[in-house]
């Protein structure tokens, strides 16, 4: 498995070997793997992250979505090294609770992954965000359906959808009112759009603000791809 190079698939360790992880905790990719043990989690999928400065550097990081046995818990960790070289640091970049999977081979947008409030709902929360500062430019937010359905006929599609946690301080994790979804083109057919070079290859992190609906693209993704135990996992 490529993954394996840079992470040593996550396998249940043991509840009392190590701390749990939490957002911003960084470490070796043993140390990485005993923290996510301790929580029982294990790989279900994987992708590289590009960061702003691609087009200068080319830098692209590795990005490990992780769940527990019943997938109540889960952890999105980013590598200092893309996927296939060994990584030095390795970071919690999110953790999500209740996490859902979705076939992103297959074609159509599952119902369950869509909102019900109105779009105008989201916009208006959108307009709030941009007034704030918390969204630059305006244009950048819009509504997550929206999203979703504009880019499922280039096969981009959900993969995973969890609710944004934070730690507080009584050491309970309680969700904050996000919902993060996981997509992308995993098939891997570059030529099944001409006139769409990111089929086959891209994907993303949005970040949507609840219960409205209003979504950034948090993050960009390329070559995202289930792990064997993440297909197993599919419905």
């Amino acid at each position: 498995m490529r993954m394996s190079i840079v992470f040593t698939v996550v396998l249940a360790l043991g509840a009392g070997m190590a701390q749990a992880a939490d957002v911003g905790d960084c470490g070796t990719p043993e140390q990485m793997t005993a923290w996510l043990g301790a929580d029982g989690q294990r790989s279900i999928a994987h992708a590289d992250l590009v960061t702003a400065n691609h087009a200068k550097d080319k830098k692209r990081l590795g990005m490990i979505f992780t769940v527990n046995g019943d997938m109540s818990v889960g952890y999105i960790v980013q590598s200092d090294k893309p996927m296939g070289q060994r990584a030095g640091r390795m970071c919690v970049y999110q953790r999500m609770a209740n996490v859902r999977l979705f076939d992103a081979r297959k074609p159509g947008t599952p119902d369950a992954v869509l909102l019900a409030a109105p779009e105008a709902d989201a916009h208006r929360r959108c307009d709030e965000l941009a007034a704030k500062g918390e969204v630059k430019p305006r244009g950048a937010c819009g509504s997550l359906n929206t999203m979703i359905r504009g880019r499922e006929q280039y096969t981009y599609r959900v993969m995973m959808q969890g609710f944004l946690v934070r730690k507080q301080p009584n050491g309970e994790h309680v969700p904050v009112g996000g919902l993060l979804t996981i997509s992308g083109n995993v098939t891997g057919d570059i030529n099944q759009f001409p006139n769409e070079p990111s089929a086959g290859i891209a994907g993303g992190i949005r970040h949507t603000w609840l219960p409205e609906g209003a979504t950034i693209i948090e993050a960009t993704l390329v070559y995202p791809r289930y792990t064997d135990y993440g297909l197993s996992l599919l419905p």
